[in-house]
């Protein structure tokens, strides 16, 4: 399963970086175009879906490295074992928001499906299928990072945050 979880996780980080690569050659194409009086509408709207993906995915590469910005100058204040309760409760809450961006976000592509992106001929719901499926991804990681947390004794927490 471990082994699996890894590979999925390379497979999101090239997938991460294609759409990344993706939206800068579809702007700056569209850009080059619309200077020469040949505007590309439909790159407009592609780099969008793509930039939609994108932030979910990368939101979920980040919390797999616990790389997200966190306002900790009074949790350090505390001792050990009071931050490491305070990180799984933070955790917890996490994972409760996500599950309703899932919930919602599900009922928003299936509401959305019929709504068409008419430059690109797709369904508006493959845009907003963004939201359940990388908010499951993050709630995946996040689990694996509070099992962590739970795992590892209060003095030996990474950094002593």
């Amino acid at each position: 399963m471990k082994k699996a979880y890894e590979q999925f996780c390379k497979f999101e980080e090239l997938i991460a970086l294609i759409l990344l690569s993706g939206i800068t050659i579809l702007v700056f194409g569209s850009a080059m175009m619309r200077t020469f009086g040949m505007p590309l509408n439909w790159a407009q709207d592609a780099a969008l879906v793509a930039f939609a993906w994108l932030i979910f995915f990368g939101s979920d590469i980040a919390m797999r490295g616990e790389g997200l910005i966190g306002v900790d100058i009074f949790v350090k204040k505390f001792p050990a074992t009071v931050q490491k309760a305070l990180d799984v409760i933070f955790k917890v809450i996490i994972i409760a928001f996500l599950a309703v961006l899932v919930i919602y976000g599900y009922q928003m592509t299936v509401s959305g499906w019929a709504r068409e992106i008419t430059t690109l001929g797709i369904s508006y719901g493959f845009v907003t299928m963004a939201v359940p499926v990388g908010s499951f991804c993050m709630i995946i990681s996040t689990c694996i990072n509070l099992v962590n947390t739970i795992k590892t004794p209060a003095g030996e927490r990474g950094g002593n945050r």
